[in-house]
């Protein structure tokens, strides 16, 4: 199954589609991302480029304008700076919605 999400940067307009529920590997290379970005990233650019792999992990497929095709880590826009930043945090924030779900226990 994937869940469809419609990006909310104009500059980046269109879908991504992530992997739900997602897997292992996933959810060691999201897991991966947040402690590289905890244990040595000091600036806005470091710690997104740190959760690109762990975001990337997670995505079954780009359908946003403005990207390189094929998008990789190494390629993805750094710039503009307002409407990357907007990006990165919206994916970081879907993808934290899918990993918090998998932490969440149910009632019984």
């Amino acid at each position: 199954m994937s869940k469809i999400i419609t990006s909310p940067v104009p500059k980046f307009a269109g879908t991504v589609t992530l992997s739900d529920p997602l897997t292992y590997p996933q959810v060691i290379a999201y897991e991966r991302a947040v402690a590289a970005v905890r244990e040595s990233a000091t600036t806005l650019a470091e710690m997104h480029q740190a959760m690109l792999p762990g975001l990337f992990a997670c995505v079954e497929a780009w359908n946003l304008a403005g990207l390189p095709d094929p998008v990789t880590p190494e390629n993805f826009p750094a710039t503009p700076r307002v409407a990357s930043t907007k990006l990165v945090s919206w994916l970081v924030s879907e993808v934290a919605g899918l990993y918090g779900e998998s932490e969440e226990i149910p009632n019984a």
